[in-house]
């Protein structure tokens, strides 16, 4: 890493994760993060990349791989990606953050940490839900012990759309549970 630059990352994808969680928290991160640029598949958003964000904009995956200078990525594509994408990542020698879910099953996860650890790179699951303000009043409360012991929570989300894209699609790692059941599995861990 040049200290004085920041980690440089690439985040792969650019819908509205990538568009506006991702990308937008790597630059928030700076300096200890460079944003170096971003891939999208869609010409129309590369322009948008270069244009507004003023960062390189890949069309592949493959050529942040074979980019020396990417030492972070940064996964912000359909959950049935983050496997094969964050092993590729990792045998290129880039450190990886997936969005959530981390994959599909566990035998995907057992062989991105098994990359991982022969890499020698960092892998890690973005959980942005858990650090909502309400979430850590609920914990503070629990730990406090001011609501007593917990011995049954009930989740719910009510809202979801109506995809029309991978996220409908559940052997894409789309739907509610998949997708959202994420954030409500790990706020209740």
């Amino acid at each position: 890493m040049n200290e004085s630059k920041g980690i440089s990352t690439a985040v792969v994808g650019y819908g509205f994760a990538g568009r506006c969680f991702h990308s937008y928290l790597v630059s928030l991160a700076a300096p200890a993060l460079a944003l170096k640029g971003i891939v999208s598949s869609r010409v129309e958003a590369r322009a948008d990349i270069t244009g507004r964000l003023g960062v390189h904009a890949w069309e592949r995956f493959e050529e942040v791989l074979s980019d020396d200078d990417v030492e972070l990525v940064v996964l912000a594509t359909p959950n049935d990606l983050h496997a094969s994408q964050a092993i590729a990542a990792l045998e290129a020698g880039k450190h990886v953050v997936t969005d959530k879910p981390m994959c599909l099953d566990g035998v995907e996860a057992d062989a991105m940490l098994a990359a991982a650890q022969a890499s020698g790179r960092i892998l890690t699951v973005f959980q942005n839900r858990r650090w909502d303000g309400d979430y850590l009043t609920v914990k503070q409360l629990l730990a406090e012990g001011q609501l007593g012991d917990l011995v049954y929570a009930q989740v719910a989300w009510g809202q979801y759309g109506a995809p029309r894209s991978w996220r409908g699609e559940a052997h894409r790692g789309g739907g509610k549970f998949v997708d959202l059941g994420a954030h409500m599995i790990d706020q209740a861990l």
